[in-house]
């Protein structure tokens, strides 16, 4: 599969892309790494043109990260690309131009809310699967799986759970929990952070119908704080 992780430099890119890498190993096909820049509107009397000073920067920033998942992760190809627009927009062009399979963003360290990118994302479950990694180190030590889901499991996720399962950085443990309409959200969220006290999380998967429940509470922000916390897949089926 092909995935596509935004960065800003920040660190939190190459982070997510390290994640990614190490979650799907050689089922990746490319892992892109995409810089979106902003040309600043006075651009006159300069005997350098800023554009093509932003955008060189640009170029060889990414190299650079490039590099540094190249000499982490050998096997992993890795390529860039480099535009100049809105970010949004360049993002949403990317998936549908490349064919993307996985939306992967990482997100800063200690925010109190999601970006505008992140969240326009969310909001459009289009653009699922998509993967948010919190930028903390990786941990190496094998953790356990939360899947969520409003009805029963699907055999793609069945296939998706069993796959995570056999890599190194889970153990063989898979808590699922059943969004129930009658009980609420504030209940859901109280499960999992049942859960996150009394296990080490390494993901939490939700598993999503084109417009169900579940769906809706996370495209209304209603579970960013657990965005926010722990590496989180979304899937949506569309029935």
């Amino acid at each position: 599969m092909k995935v596509l992780v935004p960065t800003d430099f920040s660190g939190s890119g190459v982070n997510a892309a390290a994640f990614a890498i190490k979650l799907f190993d050689k089922r990746t096909d490319e892992i892109i790494l995409e810089n979106v820049f902003q040309i600043p509107k006075v651009n006159k009397g300069t005997l350098v043109s800023i554009d093509d000073i932003i955008s060189n920067e640009s170029k060889l920033l990414l190299e650079k990260e490039r590099r540094h998942l190249k000499a982490e992760y050998k096997n992993a190809k890795v390529t860039i690309q480099s535009e100049e627009g809105n970010v949004v927009a360049i993002i949403k062009n990317a998936i549908k131009k490349k064919g993307i399979d996985l939306l992967v963003i990482g997100l800063q360290k200690q925010v109190s809310k999601l970006s505008k990118t992140t969240s326009a994302f969310i909001e459009q479950p289009q653009y699922w699967p998509m993967l948010t990694v919190p930028l903390k180190p990786l941990n190496k030590s094998k953790e356990v799986i939360i899947v969520i889901s409003e009805n029963s499991q699907t055999n793609d996720l069945k296939y998706l759970t069993d796959y995570l399962k056999s890599i190194d950085l889970y153990d063989s443990t898979i808590h699922s929990l059943q969004f129930s309409t009658k009980e609420g959200i504030e209940h859901l969220k109280s499960k999992i952070d049942a859960l996150l006290k009394k296990h080490k999380v390494g993901i939490i998967v939700f598993d999503t119908n084109k417009g169900d429940l579940l769906q809706k509470v996370i495209m209304e922000h209603k579970m960013d704080n657990v965005l926010l916390s722990i590496p989180i897949l979304l899937i949506q089926h569309n029935g």
